[in-house]
């Protein structure tokens, strides 16, 4: 009796779990998949990995019920839409969200290219729930402004890739839980997005004390970084690079992101690195090296003072079960 039980309960718990659907690209077209996961709010998680033998035109209707978030990890790819001249792209390391247009799109995957991107789709009326359930209308009116005319870019961050990686954690997980844990890491990853687009644009009057050219600037230093941590220039390079003072960057981006610039790469690369151990089957050497280390030690001690743990013990504690 208690075996059956426990059966048909471990059953329910399954068939009521998060189930990933996945679509094959076709062999006469080329390689990849397709797979996507439907959380209870009804939020779409999507990962598209392929690569076609030739060019292949797609086109269909974006959705108005949805916000969308799309990351681009490998060949952009461009689109247009009907009845507009608008034409978008998106390349690899950058992401993107906007509202969906009700419109047709066009796009054009280029032949013998690996495709890589992660999409998130949010439901228009779920959206508007977390913005009233967490903002202020002042706040509300500023994300509905930024968020829902055009499309906001910005560059993929070290802590989204970790998101992702965690992501995956999500099977770990029976019935109820396992969705739980996919919204927590989907409200998880907005937050931090929201925060990357939309902070400088709807914050900028509180730097009352930085120009709007230093702040263009700042924002275009910290982009450098973000796109060669590994490499990262210093202060005195990076000034050069966006044409303002080194004292000015270094104040200006102490007050816009809240540490320095030295504490900033320092954070983004052990972000990059954490995300590195959880996804990929590199050695602690190998994941230093790729984030800027050049000595696993330093790399270690710095990652141990961020997270409390030594990197090799980093994805066996973080596994579940």
């Amino acid at each position: 009796m208690t075996s059956q039980y426990l059966n048909h309960l471990y059953s329910d718990l399954l068939s009521n779990s998060p189930q990933t659907v996945t679509i094959d690209i076709p062999a006469s077209m080329g390689t990849g998949q397709i797979s996507q996961i439907v959380t209870k709010q009804g939020a779409v998680v999507s990962d598209w990995k392929m690569n076609y033998f030739s060019d292949v035109n797609v086109q269909g209707v974006n959705s108005e019920e949805y916000i969308q978030i799309l990351f681009c990890f490998n060949e952009g790819v461009s689109w247009s839409i009907a009845d507009s001249c608008q034409s978008t792209s998106i390349q690899k390391g950058e992401s993107c969200i906007y509202r969906g247009h009700g419109k047709m799109e066009y796009l054009c995957y280029s032949g013998k290219s690996d495709f890589l991107f992660k999409n998130i789709k949010i439901p228009l009326d779920y959206f508007y729930k977390i913005l009233k359930g967490y903002f202020e209308d002042s706040e509300i009116d500023a994300y509905e402004k930024k968020l829902l005319n055009g499309i906001s870019k910005v560059s993929i961050s070290p802590y989204m890739e970790h998101i992702f990686a965690e992501l995956k954690d999500f099977a770990q997980y029976r019935g109820g839980l396992g969705y739980l844990f996919l919204e927590s890491k989907i409200l998880e990853l907005l937050s931090v997005y929201l925060s990357e687009v939309l902070e400088l644009s709807i914050l900028a009057s509180n730097y009352i004390g930085i120009s709007k050219s230093d702040r263009d600037a700042i924002v275009e230093a910290k982009r450098i970084i973000d796109s060669q941590l590994a490499f990262a220039p210093g202060c005195e390079e990076l000034a050069r690079k966006v044409n303002i003072s080194t004292s000015k960057l270094t104040k200006g981006f102490s007050s816009m992101f809240g540490m320095s610039v030295h504490a900033y790469i320092i954070d983004q690369r052990l972000e990059k690195a954490a995300g590195l151990l959880l996804e990929s089957n590199l050695n602690v050497s190998q994941v230093a090296a790729l984030v800027g280390y050049s000595k696993p030690s330093n790399f270690a001690a710095a990652f141990k003072k961020k997270y409390g743990v030594i990197p090799k013990n980093y994805k066996t504690e973080n596994m579940i079960g």
